[in-house]
């Protein structure tokens, strides 16, 4: 047998048994891609005397990836791999690639896009729509707040936004007052019960907590919830570095110090969402019940997904 995964550019051959022409030939090949994507296999036979058959066969499979993110998008797995995930997350979507498009639809079997973007953000970056898939736009209810913030992380500005971590601990502890998308989107799939996309800008604070929420609620622990909350740093290295540079131009280390508390995810952060959960609601149960109105119906249908 002869095989090719370049669309026939060229062929590798393959010894297998001896072949009953009744029957046809047995054969089995494993092979691991070096990237993940979708593989298209074509098949030949080859005579005893080498001559190839004009009879192809294809075969088309997904290859995910072994951990880490996928694409420009860094499309991840949330609490898990990819291979047993159904709830995913990643940066916006707006310069998705064909093959990325590709991959959400075919391996990930995406159904649903929970889009936590400000409407501003939406238009300024607007997303391909992906057949077979639907978006879910679920801007945060108080974000006209944010329209300007980042011309404020500039050099003799941003000191305004007090020490480091300051703002964001409090914007953290905001996301439990003033979104109520975290319940929608927790309550649409648990409903849906099929695999979803969870995005914002950069990945990170808005998709942060709902992800870390969506954790707690189906029973992690509190260091596989941080854990999964902090792998934006890593995964998003270089865009952070990206970022950093473009904006700290003539700060002082103290501007700078300011400025990387809003580029990176922190665990003072998540801490101060939790905390804020037990000194409104008593506890992170009632806040499940009370707050996001989640049944426990619902719960189980989300501990599922991420099982």
């Amino acid at each position: 047998m002869e095989f090719s995964l370049d669309d026939g550019a060229s062929w590798t051959a393959y010894p297998t048994a001896a072949v009953d022409k009744s029957r046809g030939v047995n054969w089995r090949f494993v092979y691991t891609p070096e990237t993940p994507g979708r593989y298209l296999l074509k098949v030949r036979p080859v005579t005893e005397d080498g001559e190839p058959s004009t009879l192809v066969a294809g075969f088309a499979f997904e290859a995910l990836p072994a951990g880490g993110t996928y694409g420009d998008a860094r499309i991840r797995a949330v609490g898990g791999s990819f291979k047993d995930a159904r709830i995913f997350r990643s940066r916006e979507l707006a310069n998705l690639t064909g093959e990325e498009a590709a991959f959400l639809s075919g391996a990930l079997g995406i159904a649903t896009i929970y889009d936590l973007r400000t409407a501003s953000e939406v238009a300024a970056h607007p997303e391909p729509y992906i057949v077979g898939m639907r978006t879910v736009a679920l801007e945060p209810s108080t974000e006209h707040r944010r329209k300007d913030s980042d011309k404020r992380l500039i050099a003799g500005v941003i000191e305004r936004y007090g020490e480091p971590e300051e703002r964001m601990g409090a914007n953290y502890r905001r996301y439990v007052r003033e979104y109520p998308l975290v319940g929608q989107a927790l309550r649409s799939m648990a409903a849906e019960r099929r695999p979803a996309l969870i995005h914002c800008v950069n990945g990170k604070d808005r998709t942060g907590v709902l992800c870390a929420t969506l954790l707690r609620a189906t029973g992690a622990d509190e260091d596989a919830i941080m854990e999964d909350y902090l792998r934006v740093n890593a995964d998003h290295a270089d865009l952070i570095a990206e970022e950093a540079a473009h904006l700290d131009g003539g700060m002082t280390d103290h501007e700078r110090a300011i400025l990387m508390s809003f580029l990176e995810a922190r665990p003072a952060y998540l801490r101060a969402y939790f905390d804020e959960i037990d000194r409104l609601y008593g506890s992170f149960a009632t806040y499940l019940r009370e707050g996001l109105h989640l049944t426990n119906e619902a719960i189980e249908s989300l501990r599922a997904l991420v099982a």
